[in-house]
């Protein structure tokens, strides 16, 4: 699916996680800072100590992948300014999708920055025990700070002069990573300095630089399909699963999605006599509840015209999003699956534009913009175990 929005989704996603059927999926995220409330009252005999950053896990403490191997994370210096993109109307009339709120950054853009490390840290990913990571900044950069705001320098003066002075930061995973983590974006760059008291004793200050607009904190994806069945898949070209092996799956950030169609749904639908009494959409998953990569737990069903999602399935008779049922697996081989009421939505398969329209299985807002949920799905005799139930009366 094109045009992933990730900005302001309120969570920092950062790390890399790999499956060898799909290749892997890594993430980074960037933003701007602000010197709202800095002031240059420090005491006359202060000396610069560091220059931290300092995030805190998310509300949800969001982790997939192995977090059982410890993960680095390296902060750099962006040399482009952070900039959101307004879609154009298509030319030939194709609607927006329909999870695009307007001007954003989108997951697969990519902004410039400096290949030099201005700080990094290791850590293993257990986000339950976590408190905060506290990454140490380049001191040169610190020291810089620390006589601009001395100084009074215009550049501390406003958002805009800072953001022309330091355009942002951007957190990237290491190659090696095996795990993606969320944080809160309320972080903080913290400067430290010391000075000697009135009483003879060393103390110590620090001034704070919050995150700076939210609209420009975006999650930056990047997804490696090569030496998969999955290499040439692009928001332009489709991969039918009779070139996979049947495998198919949907995954947050890239926009992957697997598409449905039912070619023999409308012949059956337009058949005399018949009332529809039930109708589920089964869809069983190779991904278990259990381990490193589990499957995502709340997957919805877009409505495509043309290619593009611009409705979604709702619960039947109602205009509210239907989120598909996760029955778990268990432990002797069973595998989970996820079920839809599909009992509205094919009565509407005889429709005048019926033909252009299928289903897209993905991930709804949230999940969609700031995690890196993955669901492959199972199956059978190289085809995917995926199946539509109908039950129903026929008079005769």
């Amino acid at each position: 699916m094109p045009n992933i929005p990730t900005a302001a989704t309120g969570s920092l996603l950062v790390g890399k996680v790999s499956q060898p059927a799909i290749g892997s999926l890594s993430v980074s995220t960037s933003f701007r800072l602000s010197p709202a409330g800095i002031t240059k009252d420090f005491p006359a005999n202060s000396v610069f100590d560091s220059l931290n950053l300092v995030i805190r896990p998310n509300s949800n403490r969001y982790a997939f992948g192995d977090t059982s191997k410890v993960q680095k994370f390296t902060v750099h210096r962006l040399t482009q300014a952070l900039e959101t993109t307004t879609l154009k109307p298509s030319p030939v009339g194709i609607s927006f999708p329909i999870y695009y709120p307007g001007a954003n950054i989108f997951a697969d853009q990519k902004f410039k920055y400096d290949a030099a490390e201005l700080g990094s840290i290791r850590f293993r990913p257990h986000m339950h025990k976590i408190d905060s990571l506290n990454i140490r900044l380049d001191d040169g950069l610190g020291q810089e700070f620390f006589q601009k705001i001395k100084n009074s320098d215009v550049a501390f003066n406003s958002a805009s002069n800072f953001a022309d002075y330091v355009k942002g930061l951007t957190i990237v995973p290491d190659a090696t990573n095996t795990a993606m983590v969320g944080f809160k974006d309320t972080l903080q760059v913290t400067l430290n300095y010391s000075y000697i008291g009135s009483d003879g004793f060393r103390k110590k200050g620090t001034k704070v630089l919050n995150m700076g607009e939210k609209t420009f904190q975006y999650n930056q994806y990047d997804a490696d399909r090569s030496g998969t069945a999955f290499a040439n898949l692009s928001t332009s070209k489709a991969i039918p699963t009779s070139e996979t092996n049947g495998v198919s799956y949907f995954q947050a950030g890239s926009g992957v999605a697997t598409e449905l169609t039912f070619p023999a749904l409308k012949d059956f639908m337009q058949e005399p006599g018949i009332a529809i009494n039930k109708a589920e959409l089964e869809i069983e998953v190779s991904s278990s509840h259990l381990g490193y990569y589990t499957a995502a737990p709340q997957p919805i069903l877009y409505i495509a015209n043309l290619g593009v999602p611009t409705s979604f399935l709702t619960v039947p008779f109602t205009n509210t999003l239907q989120t598909g049922t996760y029955i778990i697996g268990n432990n002797t081989g069973k595998p989970g699956k996820y079920i839809f009421n599909m009992i509205q939505y094919i009565r509407t398969v005889n429709s005048p534009d019926a033909q252009n329209k299928s289903l897209y299985l993905s991930l709804g807002s949230p999940a969609l913009f700031n995690t890196g949920n993955t669901s492959i799905l199972a199956t059978q005799n190289s085809k995917p175990k995926v199946k539509l139930n109908i039950v129903y009366t026929k008079f005769k």
